[in-house]
């Protein structure tokens, strides 16, 4: 086989020539050396594995959050001719044992698996007879303690070092510098080659609509879909959420379809190639819908209410125009939404006044040690949790500052990613308004 990268690319997967990033990290990690890819949504991520995975032969083992997408991801490595699989635990055990076998017997080219399997004894036996050429950790920012979708189990994949001698990539489209250094560090990384694409999207025109608390919010929903025609995501913070905007859209005429991981895996396997198939025009989902959406013609993008994070929000907006094609993203806030966020935030990272180091000091008291308020161990962690609830705070005023302040909206998100922008952009409701 050809292992000339572009030669690979034109051949399976059709394309003319990498985007900017791309051949940098696929080089990088084709020559042995580790790798960081921050690449913007729609920056084609799956490229800087699937084109190493073709030429390096052995397996690529891919590290994903996106239990609920495996399907999709191992769908679309088969598609470019990666013999692919996933293990997840919703499998049958027949169904997993037979994928092992086949990383045993080298019949894999691609293993897809959640970041918990790392937790299992038998799984890292497997790797040690496994033929692993590249690990890709896809969402890399998930490992930070300082990025905005943190992950405990992400701080597992620094294990695999232990188990594997080949090199690493992590993968993600939002992180800040901060994030960046994280990950660096908690892998492990070795002189990794560092590719940060720009975070701008000049085709979107980024709106904030401020809303009155006793505003009907579904009801400007419906306004804004009656004026943005083609496809559409909804978002909404939580599952009931959801449902309820799902079903008021439908009273209202508008024929919606709902995603959230309360569903059955068929049901939203279903939503989503119905979605991707255009078979549905409107989607109205919870975060889960964020990550791994590969549709380049999302025209219209509306929060129900800004996400946190800014972080999270440039990921569920950027879903709308990864073809390049103008699209519309549209936020709305009212000024009770920062106290609903600091209510997900005190259950997160509760106030000191309610935080007890309840796993240690059951702990404790089962095995008949009294706990002292000295203990260090007690003590870092409490000043630990200070800080994440302070990360956390600070993450949400960025949002709040976003929503109210001055200036260019996409010169806001810019900056906050550590990019310098345009004073103006002729496309926000801050730029475009007179």
């Amino acid at each position: 086989m050809d292992k000339d990268p572009l030669t690979l690319l034109r051949k399976h997967l059709g394309y003319p020539a990498f985007r900017p990033g791309q051949e940098q990290l696929v080089r990088a990690v084709l020559n042995g050396r580790d790798a960081v890819g921050i690449l913007p949504t729609g920056g084609g991520k799956s490229v800087c594995c699937q084109i190493p995975a073709l030429a390096l032969g052995g397996l690529t083992l891919v590290v994903t959050p996106l239990i609920s997408l495996m399907e999709d991801q191992v769908r679309r490595a088969r598609e470019v001719g990666l013999r692919a699989a996933h293990l997840s635990a919703s499998q049958p055990a027949d169904e997993r044992r037979q994928t092992a076998a086949r990383v045993r017997m080298g019949g894999l080219d691609v293993l897809f698996i959640a970041p918990e399997r790392l937790e299992q004894e038998a799984f890292t036996t497997l790797l040690a007879q496994a033929d692993i050429r590249l690990v890709a950790i896809d969402e890399a920012h998930c490992i930070s303690e300082w990025g905005h979708d943190f992950r405990p189990s992400y701080r597992l994949i620094g294990r695999i070092r232990a188990h594997v001698d080949c090199p690493l990539v992590a993968l993600t489209a939002t992180a800040t510098p901060a994030v960046r250094l994280d990950v660096v560090r908690s892998l492990a990384l070795t002189d990794p080659e560092l590719v940060v694409q720009s975070f701008d999207r000049p085709n979107l025109a980024w709106r904030v609509e401020g809303m009155s608390p006793q505003a009907s919010r579904l009801n400007r929903i419906h306004q804004l879909l009656g004026r943005h025609r083609g496809t559409t995501i909804v978002y909404a913070p939580t599952r009931r959420t959801v449902e309820d905007v799902r079903d008021g859209l439908a009273r209202r005429g508008h024929r919606c379809e709902v995603y959230h991981a309360g569903m059955s895996g068929s049901e939203r396997t279903r939503v989503l190639q119905a979605f991707l198939a255009d078979e549905c025009r409107v989607v109205v989902a919870t975060n889960a819908f964020a990550m791994g959406i590969d549709k380049p013609d999302v025209r219209f993008v509306v929060h129900l209410q800004l996400p946190s994070t800014l972080e999270a929000y440039y990921q569920e907006a950027g879903r709308a125009g990864r073809d390049g094609q103008p699209a519309t993203c549209v936020a709305l806030y009212a000024a009770d939404d920062r106290e609903i966020g600091r209510m997900f935030i005190d259950t997160t990272h509760p106030p000191p006044r309610r935080r007890h180091g309840a796993l240690r000091l059951w702990r404790r008291i089962c095995s008949g040690e009294r706990p002292r308020v000295s203990d260090p161990d007690q003590a870092a962690d409490e000043q630990r949790a200070a800080r994440l609830r302070s990360v956390a705070l600070g993450k949400l005023d960025a949002v709040q500052r976003y929503a109210k302040g001055p200036g260019c909206r996409r010169g806001a998100l810019l900056g906050y990613f550590g990019e310098e922008a345009p004073l103006r952009c002729d496309a926000c409701d801050r730029c475009a308004s007179p």
